[in-house]
């Protein structure tokens, strides 16, 4: 009970008056020294050790480039996080007093002002050829356009809402009087074959491309993600209510397991086989009509695996994908990756651009390969502008020979703060809002932040689009 008592005392706040403060604490380390070049998309913490265990004041300022900074303390360590872009120069200062002895409020730091700057971003290598080598002329048209664009203009879009619709891009042409240059579809509600059901009693005719095609014909580009619903059991083959796509026990998720995809006599490869059937239908269809699609199968297949409540010791204790085709992990999740590459292969299909999403959270055990993805895409959200920068950063550093792009989004920060600050991604799609009717109070991407967007002479809309056929 004393020593709760005293804890407390020293956690209520800093009472200490300029003439108690006898001693200033000694800075022993710092892992940025003074005048530094370091590496933006490496560096994403400075370290400061003390020669006594200590705490931040309640009324401590820590700044960077006068911005606040929050930081933490473990015994004789203060941990400041930075979101560092490259070729920028850094001022982090840190008032006096700003640090205190754990065990003696009147010792406390002293002032620091740390000079540094980031090393420039190297010169990059983007593969010029897409992964399929017999791509059709309007694919390999839409690669080039988006390699002619890269790093000077990014391409807005706007993802259906639940179904096969444009709503979410009316929404957009409502507010700011153009439309996104691209069009992102699901093929969420697929019906496949007399022995399954239509998830949830949804019905999509994915045959009907009228849309498509029209988008197509106005010069907007298109791309599909694959929200792919399974049985939960083998049971619930024929159970309307029994499909989704997240990974569990048979009653909160599925029982698939992708592993069984590629294993001959299990009820997983049948299933699976049946439906890439189907999908392959659907994109041959699209094909017909000389019409690409950048395709984004399997997205955020690590889920929180690598996210820091997932870690003991730097490494994930088990995982924790939030869809069935990570749940099995990276090496069958890559098994899975490049047997769908290769089954639509076989039923001819070329007018695809691979679109493949990273968690840029320590995932690339999960990158199926050059030979099997065009493009590299992360789904972000709730995150400020510097993190957004950070994380494109850090993203093409790891991939530094493809383009990347904000595959999703929702609650980010502005284009045009991206932007500037060196967040050159390739296109940038907010996610839908159901049933929305307009963007005012949207959860994702309301009117000012797609005002923002689309009057930005660097974000590129549909009218701007030239014909890629």
């Amino acid at each position: 009970m004393i020593l709760f008592c005293l804890i407390a005392m020293l956690s209520c706040g800093d009472r200490n008056t300029p003439e108690e403060q006898k001693e200033v604490l000694e800075l022993k380390e710092q892992s940025i020294a003074e005048g530094a070049e370091v590496d933006a998309n490496t560096v994403n913490v400075l370290t400061l050790r003390y020669n006594k265990m200590v705490r931040i004041a309640a009324n401590g300022s820590i700044t960077l480039n006068g911005a606040a900074l929050q930081a933490t303390c473990s015994a004789m360590e203060v941990s400041i996080p930075l979101q560092l872009v490259p070729a920028t120069d850094y001022t982090l200062q840190i008032a006096a007093g700003s640090i205190v002895s754990v065990l003696d409020s009147t010792v406390v730091s002293g002032e620091l002002n740390l000079h540094f700057k980031t090393a420039a971003q190297k010169e990059q290598a983007i593969s010029t050829e897409l992964s399929d080598k017999n791509a059709i002329p309007q694919a390999q048209n839409v690669f080039a356009f988006l390699l002619e664009q890269y790093g000077k203009r990014t391409i807005s879009a706007a993802m259906a809402n639940v179904n096969w619709n444009i709503s979410e891009a009316n929404l957009v042409y409502t507010a700011t009087g153009k439309y996104p240059a691209m069009a992102t579809m699901d093929y969420i509600h697929m019906l496949t074959q007399t022995t399954h059901s239509p998830f949830n009693g949804w019905v999509v005719n994915y045959a009907d491309i009228s849309a498509l095609e029209a988008w197509w014909n106005s010069n907007g580009l298109l791309a599909a993600s694959w929200h792919w619903n399974v049985p939960r059991t083998e049971a619930d083959i024929t159970n309307t209510e029994g499909y989704t796509c997240t990974p569990g026990n048979g009653t909160t998720g599925t029982t698939f397991k992708p592993s069984n995809v590629m294993k001959e006599g299990t009820w997983e490869k049948r299933i699976a086989d049946e439906d890439l059937a189907v999908m392959a239908a659907n994109l041959l269809l699209l094909q017909e009509k000389n019409i690409p699609l950048l395709f984004r199968p399997y997205h955020e297949a690590s889920g929180n695996t690598y996210s820091e409540w997932n870690l003991v010791n730097g490494k994930p204790k088990g995982n924790a994908a939030w869809f069935w085709w990570g749940a099995e992990g990276a090496e069958v999740y890559k098994e899975l990756w490049k047997y769908t590459y290769e089954y639509f292969q076989s039923k001819g299909i070329h007018n695809l651009i691979w679109v493949w999403t990273s968690q840029n959270n320590g995932d690339t055990d999960w990158y199926p390969g050059d030979a099997y993805v065009d493009i590299i895409g992360q789904d972000i959200y709730n995150q400020g502008s510097m993190q957004n920068v950070a994380d494109f950063m850090k993203l093409q550093a790891t991939y530094p020979n493809k383009m990347i792009t904000l595959s999703e989004c929702g609650n980010v920060g502005l284009i045009s703060e991206q932007w500037t600050n060196g967040a050159r991604w390739s296109w940038f799609m907010p996610w839908y809002q159901y049933n929305a009717t307009t963007l005012d109070g949207h959860e994702h991407a309301n009117t000012a932040w797609w005002q923002d967007a689309m009057s930005n002479p660097n974000v590129i809309t549909r009218d701007q689009m030239p014909s890629l056929k």
